[in-house]
């Protein structure tokens, strides 16, 4: 176990690993033999977690006492964590169990074939997409986790530790972009389980539990030397590589009137794609039987402009009812000195919300909301879609497909090759 004064963010790593469980032939571990090399996610620069072990406690008591006479865990705990990074080549959000939404390079027409929804792993409960484990590796004090090597990742072992969350489904994910700032994602996530290692980066034991609660037989992890650039990332992506688009509206104005979407100076903009779930609980199960997405599930789009110019319309139209429900489709599109990195499309998507302000000698601002529902796993027609780089490295192996991408560097090995 290492010894330290401090840690401070130079000394982690995040990485993220297939829980083990799943079905897939290729990616189900032999009992005792099988390790997981897990991925280590790129530009992160926020990390925190939290165990809230008193909400699934309950106090025994009885008449006679004034205190308590025991206490009793009555259902799961579930840490939390949440952790950012600035994006990239859709490399962390594929590892994550996130789908691309299209068959071939990111350039393709509008028009293209779509293989369907960003979450489409979550929404069809694939047992290979829909959950993660995630990895905190914290190195010795005053060393650069990213100085590591496989040399040394052995050598210097004991003076390593790891947080090691199972079972880890994705509560929420956000886009962020905005002038002047780099264009960043943050994740919260929901496990089951926390297992905290000392003195060991490799050879970890399976932190994901089953319906019982445990974890044996689950294959063992290891986290390798930790990079800070692949051949397709790029260093950060800028604001003016950013652009935003709107299609299929009506003069390219919403139904009651207001900003022309056609032209509008964009301060800034997200995307909010929330996941939550509804835990279910059985008899005879020490952990939720079930923890199944809410329906339906409103992807928004939050969009802050500069006034240009206004299009007519009234709402009293909207409040009577005869305003025509107008959609539009918004494409966030993100290139780097041309070349195309990542791309979110949102179809379907109607306008909730505009609020308009001004200062004294202040531009005129309007802030828009827009947003979506999810539809099934393969509806085209509505919902968000994610489009990566071409050669982003693809991790989203869906169970019992015969269609395989790459699946390295997520992958089992076998005990006797290391």
């Amino acid at each position: 176990m290492a010894t330290r004064t401090r840690v401070i963010s130079q000394n982690k790593a995040v990485y993220v690993a297939p829980t083990g469980w799943g079905s897939h032939t290729e990616l189900t571990p032999v009992t005792g033999r099988s390790q997981i090399d897990a991925h280590h996610l790129h530009r992160v620069d926020t990390f925190s977690f939290e165990m809230d072990l008193a909400g699934a406690r309950q106090d025994v008591r009885e008449f006679g006492q004034l205190a308590r006479i025991g206490t009793v865990n009555l259902t799961e705990i579930n840490p939390t964590l949440s952790f950012g990074y600035f994006l990239g080549d859709g490399e962390n959000e594929l590892a994550l169990g996130f789908q691309k939404s299209i068959t071939g390079h990111l350039a393709t027409p509008h028009n293209a074939i779509r293989t369907g929804q960003m979450c489409s792993g979550q929404l069809k409960e694939d047992p290979i997409l829909k959950e993660r484990n995630i990895f905190l590796l914290t190195v010795e004090e005053g060393e650069d986790a990213f100085a590591l090597t496989d040399a040394s990742m052995k050598t210097e072992e004991d003076k390593h530790d790891v947080v090691g969350f199972g079972n880890c489904f994705v509560s929420s994910y956000g886009a962020n972009f905005s002038v002047g700032e780099i264009p960043r994602a943050d994740i919260e996530m929901q496990a089951s389980n926390i297992v905290f290692y000392t003195g060991v980066n490799s050879g970890l034991i399976n932190p994901s539990l089953n319906l019982e609660g445990q974890r044996t037989d689950s294959g063992i992890t290891r986290l390798p030397p930790p990079t800070s650039a692949t051949d397709s990332l790029p260093l950060v992506l800028r604001p003016q590589d950013v652009t935003v688009s709107f299609a299929d509206t009506t003069d390219g104005v919403s139904a009651v009137g207001g900003p022309s979407f056609s032209a509008l100076p964009i301060q800034s903009a997200s995307i909010e794609l929330p996941l939550a779930r509804e835990v279910i609980e059985a008899l005879g199960n020490e952990l939720a039987y079930a923890k199944l997405l809410e329906f339906p599930i409103d992807v928004t789009m939050s969009i802050s402009s500069l006034t240009r110019n206004f299009a007519s319309g009234a709402l009293e139209y909207a409040l009577t009812g005869t305003a025509e429900n107008n959609k539009t489709d918004i494409t966030l599109d993100i290139t780097e000195e041309g070349n195309p990195k990542l791309k979110y499309l949102l179809k379907g998507a109607v306008l909730d919300n505009q609020s308009f302000s001004q200062g004294l000698d202040d531009n005129e601002t309007v802030d828009l909301t827009f947003s979506a529902q999810i539809g099934g796993a393969a509806t085209t027609d509505q919902g968000l879609f994610f489009f990566p780089q071409a050669d982003a490295p693809d991790f989203t192996v869906a169970s019992g497909s015969a269609h395989k991408e790459s699946v390295q560097p997520i992958s089992f090995l076998s005990l006797e090759e290391q």
